[in-house]
């Protein structure tokens, strides 16, 4: 018999509806990075509007806020993650990791 693996995808809930998994959590550590919704969009070649879409649906669905954008007229401002948003995404990253060390034994 070949050998069996555990395959599957994670994400993180909150009571409040919020819900993370890997796509939103490369969002929220490009946003954190480059301080940037825009820069942080062409990175991971997502459009802006998309980009923009789920920061909102993040925030309107979380406690507390995750990304604070700030006015910056032409530019555009600036995005960055509260202290909140940093601790959500740490909590992803470590549940993706023993998920990933998990999944990499084989069962058979």
């Amino acid at each position: 018999m070949e050998s069996l693996k555990i395959k599957g995808r994670i994400w993180i809930e909150t009571e409040s509806g919020l819900k993370i998994g890997i796509g939103r959590a490369r969002l929220l550590e490009q946003i954190d990075e480059l301080g940037s919704i825009t820069e942080a969009s062409k990175i991971l070649e997502i459009p802006y509007r998309k980009a923009w879409g789920i920061v909102r649906d993040i925030n309107a669905n979380s406690s507390k806020e995750i990304v604070i954008k700030e006015a910056g007229g032409k530019s555009g401002g600036k995005s960055s993650l509260t202290d909140y948003g940093k601790k959500i995404v740490e909590k992803f990253k470590t549940a993706e990791e023993c998920f990933m060390k998990f999944s990499e034994d084989e069962i058979f």
